[in-house]
């Protein structure tokens, strides 16, 4: 005879009398378990600094150099993976004394920030504080350590070189809210680069200093978006309508790439000007600059009729959409080539807020746009 198997059904929500009381519980429940994560984010990040702090200073102590280092960081892992437990293998371990040599201060539980210290030549630690370092400008960018980011935020940040590439990512994961995953992509597509090209040195530091801050219309523009996620062949033929779709199907990747307060709101938006119908590809609002935000996709170099019926749009939205406390619609027409001066002529005198920019369906060659900010950055700077 054969053994009847259950069948699992999902539990019905329950009706309940007591709703208002449970929903509380609830609320308490869920925010005790974030505290909880928290929590061993936090304790996990001091235990892996201080590990690598006890790494370094044995190797300036002992005079270590990099083979014997290695060396020592193999005898580590072994010895404590079989005392301790996993999470202790030699490219943790190295990740953990570089986590220390480039985040040199901590958070305290007081709110104070240790101070750093350093070996003298008699073998004695000193205070940074009672020394005076020559320091260049780049010398505290981003060098204390964030509990708001995991461990695994931490092992893609070490491996920047740059330390004002490494700082402006360090703040703008924290500012987005990005996964480990989002925080890899925008690395591979030189984001860094590609907003500080277009920035003088000044404001170069502030942009690593605090990240990218959107608090004006051209902050919220990019030139060049990176549009690799489309898995669109660099010399396939494709229409506009094929073009929008793909972005529509990959509309997570396509709002990371515009940056933080983006909201979709809708594809081939209709409207009706005297009884004609138009369509724009695709419209935002940004929470954050509270506006609408137009795109207008082409596959083709930009005319100059493409940023006339864009300004037909925005004054459209600015009379028929927007709400009284929303600011003046910013237009973006997103094309695979732009004339820079076709462009400026065809944008002067407009009041309205136009943007042309260029997108790319490859990865940037990261080589030449870190060469191009060496010439913009000094070393020194």
């Amino acid at each position: 005879m054969k053994k009847q198997t259950s069948i699992k059904r999902k539990a019905k929500p329950i009706k309940s009398k007591h709703a208002s009381l449970i929903a509380e519980i609830k609320h308490l429940v869920e925010g005790a378990r974030q505290s909880i994560v928290q929590k061993i984010n936090t304790e996990l990040l001091i235990t892996y600094w201080n590990v690598g702090k006890l790494i370094a200073l044995k190797e300036l102590q002992e005079d270590i150099d990099e083979k014997s280092s290695r060396q020592l960081i193999l005898e580590l892992s072994k010895e404590l993976t079989f005392h301790v437990g996993k999470g202790f293998s030699r490219s943790n371990l190295f990740a953990m004394r570089r986590f220390y040599q480039l985040y040199k201060t901590i958070q305290t539980l007081s709110g104070h920030v240790p101070v750093e210290f350093v070996q003298t030549v008699s073998g004695q630690t000193q205070s940074m504080r009672k020394r005076k370092i020559k320091q260049s400008s780049r010398t505290h960018l981003g060098k204390t350590i964030s509990f708001q980011l995991g461990w695994s935020h931490y092992c893609e940040l070490i491996k920047i070189e740059d330390d004002l590439e490494r700082s402006f990512y360090f703040h703008q994961s924290i500012h987005e809210n990005w996964s480990v995953r989002e925080l890899q992509r925008q690395m591979e597509t030189a984001l860094f680069e590609r907003i500080a090209l277009s920035k003088n040195r000044k404001s170069v530091m502030k942009l690593a200093q605090r990240g990218q801050l959107v608090t004006t219309d051209d902050d919220l523009v990019r030139n060049p978006y990176i549009l690799e996620f489309l898995n669109i062949p660099e010399k396939h033929h494709y229409s506009e309508k094929h073009f929008e779709q793909k972005i529509i199907d990959n509309l997570q990747n396509f709002i990371l790439e515009l940056g933080k307060g983006f909201t979709f709101v809708g594809r081939q938006f209709r409207i009706t000007i005297d009884n004609t119908h138009y369509h724009i590809d695709l419209v935002f609002y940004h929470r954050i600059l509270k506006c609408f935000v137009l795109f207008d996709l082409k596959v083709r170099d930009v005319k100059h009729h493409d940023i006339g019926q864009m300004n037909l749009y925005l004054n459209y939205f600015k009379a028929e959409q927007n709400a009284e406390t929303d600011n003046p619609p910013i237009g973006i027409i997103l094309a695979r080539h732009k004339g820079e001066v076709m462009v400026e002529y065809a944008t002067g005198g407009i009041s309205n807020k136009i943007f042309v920019s260029k997108y790319q369906l490859y990865l940037p060659d990261k080589k030449i746009l870190q060469r191009k900010m060496r010439e913009l950055l000094p070393k020194n700077v």
